[in-house]
């Protein structure tokens, strides 16, 4: 039995464990890991598990909005319930929305957060035999240098979903309802085939916005963000034993010029999906990049 929004914030009251409502299952487990990593005792819970709420960010909003009129009828249940939303791409619509206890997050979804210089390092690691001590910021600068050389058709894909949101008559090749696997691999030269050719348009309208590629944790849809990325870093892991000693530190088996045990080769294989499961634990998280997140909690709530 689902219980109404007023019972959910008193339970939470009650209980003396405060409630974070969020849009859907998959942020779930982003939040409660956030919270645990800070030693923040609170239950993160899906806006659908609450009776008369649908998912999605719209709804989490109106619950926000509700609970205004339960926090006016009793102040003390404020520090026991807020909510976060994915940021998307309101800015650009102007719909930012300003509510108490409502944190929308700085970029597009909560996945955006999963790329870090931190979380870049510990993925090298975790795919070749290079220890920790050998992922230099060095190696991080390159890898992120290279990808952003690679990331035209991403920056694009972005541009041509959001002109779509900002244009609701334009006629698009791609929309930001399209998941992660369409634009990496074979789904990601297809679509560039359709958005190649609207380049020129693409360039006017980011001009317009005034967005540059600088703008990407904030136009590309989160999952198109990190599934590239995962994408990128699963290909480029393979080659790294190649580029011993030219754009990476030379291991020093290679200086013992035995190439065969080279400590950039890879030691697993890992897909996108699984890389993009593994971001979300507790072990990949950068505390840094989501502590404005966890600031918010402890600031809002009694935890």
């Amino acid at each position: 039995m689902q219980n109404d929004l007023e019972e959910t914030v008193i339970a939470a009251f009650m209980c003396n464990l405060p409630v974070v409502i969020v849009e859907g299952q998959d942020d779930i487990k982003f939040y409660d890991n956030v919270a645990r990593l800070n030693n923040i005792s609170v239950d993160v819970r899906a806006i659908e598990t609450v009776d008369g709420y649908t998912e999605g960010c719209d709804q989490v909003c109106d619950a926000m909005t509700e609970v205004q009129e339960l926090i006016r009828n009793d102040d003390r249940l404020k520090r026991y319930v807020m909510g976060i939303i994915d940021r998307d791409v309101r800015q650009y619509l102007n719909t930012v929305p300003e509510v108490a206890n409502l944190l929308v997050l700085k970029y597009y979804s909560y996945e955006t957060h999963l790329i870090t210089d931190k979380t870049i390092s510990r993925l090298i690691e975790q795919l070749t035999m290079a220890p920790g001590s050998m992922i230099t910021q060095e190696v991080v600068n390159y890898l992120k240098q290279d990808f952003d050389s690679n990331v035209e058709a991403l920056y694009y894909f972005s541009l041509e979903a959001l002109k779509k949101m900002c244009e609701p008559s334009y006629s698009s090749d791609i929309t930001y309802g399209v998941n992660g696997g369409a634009v990496i691999g074979g789904g990601r030269v297809h679509k560039w085939g359709l958005i190649e050719p609207k380049i020129d348009d693409l360039n006017q309208f980011a001009l317009h916005h005034n967005i540059s590629r600088n703008e990407l944790k904030y136009i590309a849809k989160g999952k198109w963000f990190l599934s590239y990325w995962c994408d990128y870093l699963r290909v480029k892991a393979k080659e790294l034993k190649e580029l011993c000693g030219n754009e990476i530190p030379m291991c020093k088996y290679c200086e013992a010029n035995q190439r065969e045990k080279c400590l950039w080769r890879t030691s697993s294989s890992f897909q996108v999906p699984e890389l993009e499961s593994l971001l979300n634990t507790t072990q990949f998280i950068d505390t840094d990049e989501v502590k404005y997140i966890s600031d918010f909690m402890i600031e809002s709530l009694a935890c």
